[in-house]
């Protein structure tokens, strides 16, 4: 038992050390949401609104009638990548798109801590109030873990999932692995640090592997350089070190039907991601689609738009 019992034990000090890093990223939490609701960030479109919780104050903008239908932006892109994209959407839902806890400008409390069912229940209840009940979740990339458990743990509030360019679980450890081989993020403090130095030259670089079209590639560059001198978040370290960790799944089965929108394109994933999507649920749809990278929903948003809409009228 001695060498399980160290590894427990080791365990539980990297498990609260990674805790109290978090606390990097939370900082100046009640300053920064001021500034927020009054400032920059909430002027660069007309339709930017917030939402609290005890943990999170989100930003989010939200068009048009019918299903609802949340997206997440998946950081560092930001709410003003997504004008075309909702106008699109609005033709058919009453559509939803939100950054993510500690990311853009959706400011964290101190109490916040980055963890997996924190941080999925916290987005639970931004959904029940802001989406209601039996919305469609359209998590992107790792997030989309959490619509998998928000479907498995409240089904009352979600009716279908459309994912994009989501894997499963496992998928995701090794993809995370792979986009940090030196375990510098993975490092309490040294991840937070070194995100919050090289935030600025990693976007570019991480946009150059992921997005396919190359002019895409500058749009998306130019705005996360924008958003970031802006004091955006990219709290990339805290989730790696608390959100995706090893061990047993805590997920649950998802009865719910569901798509995965994988983008071929994105450089980012190794090449068995999109078939391990297919583990999320025995009632799953993938669609793969070619010359597209990370972002489907911005990179090809019309034929997303399609391909979600036929899935949600079957």
């Amino acid at each position: 038992m001695y060498p399980v019992d160290t590894y427990d034990t080791e365990h539980i000090i990297v498990s609260k050390l990674a805790s109290f890093a978090t606390r990097l990223d939370t900082r100046g939490a009640n300053r920064r949401m001021v500034d927020f609701r009054t400032g920059w960030p909430s002027k660069t479109r007309d339709d930017i609104q917030f939402f609290d919780t005890d943990k999170v104050q989100y930003r989010y903008r939200e068009r048009g009638a019918g299903p609802a239908i949340v997206f997440t932006a998946d950081p560092p892109v930001t709410l003003e990548l997504y004008d075309e994209f909702l106008d699109v959407f609005a033709a058919r839902f009453r559509v939803i798109v939100v950054e993510l806890p500690g990311m853009g400008f959706s400011a964290a409390r101190a109490s916040y801590t980055f963890g997996f069912r924190e941080s999925n229940d916290d987005l639970a209840e931004f959904c029940e109030a802001v989406a209601g009940p039996r919305a469609i979740l359209a998590f992107s990339c790792v997030i989309g873990l959490a619509a998998i458990d928000i479907a498995a743990r409240r089904p009352e509030l979600v009716s279908k999932l459309a994912l994009m360019q989501t894997t499963d679980r496992e998928g995701f450890l090794d993809w995370k692995d792979a986009r940090d081989p030196k375990h510098i993020l993975a490092k309490p403090f040294l991840g937070q640090i070194a995100m919050r130095r090289l935030a600025k030259t990693r976007a570019p670089m991480w946009f150059d592997l992921s997005v396919a079209n190359r002019d895409t590639v500058e749009q998306f560059s130019c705005c996360a350089e924008e958003t970031l001198g802006h004091g955006a978040g990219w709290a990339l370290a805290s989730a790696y070190q608390r959100y995706l960790t090893k061990g047993a799944s805590p997920l649950g089965k998802v009865e719910q039907p569901a798509l995965v929108v994988w983008g071929k394109a994105d450089r980012s994933h190794g090449a068995g991601s999109p078939i391990r999507a297919k583990n999320i649920s025995a009632n799953l749809q993938l669609v793969e689609l070619d010359n597209v990278g990370h972002f489907p929903e911005l990179e090809d948003t019309r034929n997303v738009y399609d391909i979600i809409t036929g899935f949600v009228e079957r």
